[in-house]
């Protein structure tokens, strides 16, 4: 029988609960978002979803705001509790030798547990909330105002949850990132031919959006995808390290950061625990939930489902990657020089 190196104590359920705040608060703020959209007619004659952030309810955000607090406190407590018990018991000899699951040693385990998966989305949440509490209580003075005003710093800050992702997974994972996909060469030409096929795929349902909205009379280019338009093209004539940082947040941080999320640690994690099916939609379904866009909830949501295919049927995360960032590139170089 093998030893439970992890016992559920104290430590356990404050790291584990403070995860869990955290995510709480941040889809609470994706749900308070979808809450404040409204539809009205543009001046095309066209139906558009906006975000009017005066309908979002002001006591519901202070509860957000305890959740975050609560949680960043819970999660770090019981983090400190845990290394100091984990201290205590190698000093005394006690702490068993593990390794990850298929590196040998006394027993393996896997990480591809549900704890795992509260616990390393609650190191992303530390990082991304943490960042913006110590940034909105004066941190933002340290950077220069011509930057901080900038459509970059605008730009940097929209995949501020992207960034503590690809900062906390590969840590989080270091020891079995072959469990999260992450294996083999990032660049194989067999790999590149499927992302090459599933890529004309998106394409082809990009153009079937545009038209499916044009004959329902809606307008596909939501509010969110005029912002992030907004942001490449002011950023053109703010010299070329600037004018760059919106098109590496659009085309390379969020791509990545959210291939770590979801199809790296989600989307394993629940095809370990309950199969294939679930993996591909639970993590396809998140994935566009967290767009916060009405109008391409279900674009988004087949976009992540070829994501998700894209993985099971290569076996490493290097191509679902390769592919959301070639999307990503082609729509942002499509809007700036239409």
């Amino acid at each position: 029988m093998k030893p439970d190196i992890h016992p559920r104590g104290i430590p356990y359920y404050l790291q584990v609960g403070g995860a869990l705040m955290l995510v709480y608060a941040y889809m609470q703020d994706v749900l308070l978002s979808l809450q404040a959209m409204t539809i009205h007619k543009d001046d095309n004659g066209l139906w558009q979803v906006v975000l009017d952030h005066g309908r979002i309810s002001r006591i519901w955000s202070l509860v957000g705001l305890a959740m975050i607090v609560g949680g960043l406190l819970f999660f770090l407590i019981g983090f400190l509790l845990k290394r100091e018990r984990k201290r205590r018991l190698r000093k005394s000899g006690h702490w068993p030798i593990t390794t990850d699951a298929g590196g040998g040693g006394t027993f393996a385990r896997t990480r591809l547990t549900l704890r795992d998966l509260f616990k390393s989305f609650g190191w992303v949440g530390l990082l991304f909330f943490g960042g913006l509490l110590l940034f909105y209580l004066g941190a933002y003075q340290l950077l220069p105002e011509s930057f901080r005003l900038s459509p970059g710093a605008t730009a940097l800050g929209g995949v501020s949850m992207q960034i503590a992702a690809i900062v906390a997974i590969p840590l989080y994972y270091r020891k079995s990132l072959h469990e999260i996909g992450l294996r083999g060469s990032p660049v194989h030409p067999r790999m590149l031919g499927y992302v090459l096929m599933f890529f004309i795929f998106t394409y082809a349902m990009s153009l079937a959006t545009g038209t499916l909205g044009e004959w329902l009379g809606v307008n596909t280019n939501s509010y969110r995808e005029q912002h992030i338009s907004g942001e490449l093209h002011a950023a053109l004539n703010q010299g070329w390290f600037l004018s760059m940082l919106p098109m590496l947040a659009t085309s390379l941080i969020a791509p990545l950061g959210e291939e770590l999320l979801f199809r790296g640690v989600l989307q394993s994690t629940l095809t370990a625990k309950w199969g294939p099916l679930l993996g591909v939609l639970a993590s396809a379904f998140c994935f566009a939930l967290i767009h916060v866009d009405l109008v391409l909830f279900l674009p988004i949501f087949l976009m992540g489902i070829l994501f998700a295919v894209l993985y099971r049927i290569t076996g490493t995360l290097w191509a679902p990657i390769w592919m959301h960032i070639f999307n990503n590139l082609f729509a942002s170089l499509s809007d700036l020089f239409h």
